[in-house]
């Protein structure tokens, strides 16, 4: 049991890690952002290194952002200035990691309405903004771009769905549930076709894992559930559109079913590994991706997910 624990431990430190929970590393490169075009008037702001995306949608009585990242943010503010006068109304944000939902400061002169779940301002207020505070104090030159900027909290929280109109266009926010993060909320705008997942959905790349609070980090099992439950409405989507990755415009559900065979084919492996009596760690270091997803990028986030499913199949409470 004690060496079970240690292993979860260290596998937890890795996560912590790899998913830029310690400042320095979320703020240690500031990439270039390209602008891609999902629809008329809706834009997604892109890394090709798979940083994390965000989303602008520009309507006649102003501007709604999906996920904001205070290393990023000025980028698509600045993308939003070159193409309309009109003032950004609202902001909502996937989920409350750094690189979503830190961000709003960039907007501020505008005075958003920034929307998210309770979970979302539960996190912010607590382990999600100590780390925000932590790297404003650092020294670390990494975490510069944080002096100044306060982290800025959600104006209106919601549990289960929010609906608002802006310009004409629809904007349906849902609380998909505990899969990647705390919370994982998409957006939908039926008028353009077009449906924003946030870290629900990799685009060409590997999964990663989400919150580290104890009892409510990433599920996959929940994350294959909640894939099915948003397919199942079998909504008219042209584009839906990824947390981190490439845009596939116009490709629709089979991104959705893509993403979920991802999770089904990883948990199979894992479950075939430790049929064979491998260990965890075995099952880091041995691991082979199926040929599927051989070509999937950020083969080092395995290491912070891999265990996710090796504790559900083990029936670790986490």
């Amino acid at each position: 049991m004690k060496n079970t624990s240690q292993r979860m431990a260290a596998a937890r430190t890795a996560l912590l890690l790899l998913l830029g929970l310690i400042p320095g590393l979320l703020a240690a490169q500031q990439p270039k952002l390209n602008m891609v075009k999902i629809a008329d008037n809706v834009y997604t702001m892109v890394e090709a290194g798979g940083s994390s995306n965000s989303t602008f949608i520009i309507t006649s009585d102003g501007v709604v952002v999906f996920d904001t990242f205070i290393t990023q943010s000025d980028q698509t503010l600045a993308a939003i200035r070159k193409l309309t006068d009109k003032k950004v109304k609202y902001i909502f944000s996937s989920h409350s990691a750094a690189d979503h939902a830190t961000g709003a400061w960039w907007f501020r002169e505008d005075h958003p309405i920034y929307i998210a779940s309770k979970n979302q301002l539960r996190d912010l207020l607590g382990e999600r903004g100590r780390i925000y505070k932590e790297a404003q104090e650092s020294n670390d030159p990494r975490n510069a771009v944080y002096k100044g900027k306060e982290l800025i909290l959600p104006d209106l929280v919601f549990e289960k769905s929010i609906t608002i109109r802006l310009g004409g266009l629809t904007f349906e926010a849902t609380m998909e549930g505990a899969a990647h993060s705390t919370g994982d909320v998409t957006l939908y705008i039926p008028q353009k076709r077009v449906f924003l997942m946030g870290d629900l959905l990799n685009s060409e790349m590997h999964a990663g894992g989400g919150s580290l609070v104890p009892g409510d980090g990433s599920d996959p099992a929940t994350w294959i559930k909640v894939l099915g439950n948003i397919m199942d409405r079998r909504l008219p989507v042209d584009t839906y559109v990824p947390g981190h990755g490439p845009v596939h415009v116009g490709r629709g559900v089979k991104d959705l079913e893509e993403d979920q065979r991802y999770f089904i084919a990883m948990r199979d492996a894992v479950a075939t590994m430790m049929s064979q009596g491998k260990t965890l760690d075995q099952i880091i270091k041995e691991f082979k991706v199926p040929a599927e997803f051989a070509s999937y990028t950020h083969p080092e986030r395995l290491q912070t997910t891999l265990p996710l499913y090796y504790w559900e199949l083990s029936g670790v409470e986490r």
